[in-house]
């Protein structure tokens, strides 16, 4: 889509934004027709700065999965994901957790910055925390099956991050 096509459309956009009540959860199409997702983040995040957006998308692209985080998304969704799932997405969004996608993860702690053999610098821990991560678990039932809080699997979480050395920035990473 052309930029000038997309300039067009974002009043359209932003009318409809304007029509809406405060929603709590977005469920955010990447693409979508007049302005992709991701575009959108900013336009929402702005009217609507406490609304939790979930990307949803069929799109395997790393750097959209990641743009679409690090625009402020809480959570980027397959989706194919099933709907039992998806309930539990949301309720972890809304309770101050998180969400990526395997390929999200993936993305995020494989092959950024540090070639392979540094991961070797992860305790067996934080090692089968990344692997919970790559599987798709949540991080609510990630830190049930330590028996530690959101807090401190975020803790771990960053440990992990600055192990790796990936430079990573989100709103829900402490």
């Amino acid at each position: 889509m052309t930029s000038s096509l997309k300039l067009s459309l974002l009043p359209t956009f932003k009318q409809k934004l304007k029509k809406t009540a405060v929603p709590e959860v977005i469920l955010l199409d990447v693409m979508m027709p007049g302005i992709d997702g991701v575009s959108g983040i900013p336009i929402i995040k702005q009217k609507f700065p406490n609304t939790h957006i979930i990307m949803l998308s069929d799109t395997i692209n790393p750097a959209i999965i990641r743009n679409s985080i690090l625009g402020g998304a809480y959570a980027f969704v397959n989706k194919g994901t099933k709907t039992c799932e998806l309930v539990d997405i949301i309720n972890d969004v809304l309770t101050g957790s998180g969400y990526a996608c395997p390929e999200l993860t993936k993305s995020l702690f494989f092959g950024i910055q540090k070639p392979p053999q540094d991961r070797r610098k992860l305790s067996e821990r934080e090692l089968h925390i990344v692997h919970r991560m790559l599987e798709g678990l949540s991080l609510q039932k990630i830190a049930m099956s330590y028996k530690i809080s959101i807090e401190r699997l975020w803790v771990l979480i960053n440990r992990i991050i600055v192990k790796l050395n990936i430079n990573y920035k989100h709103p829900f990473i402490g």
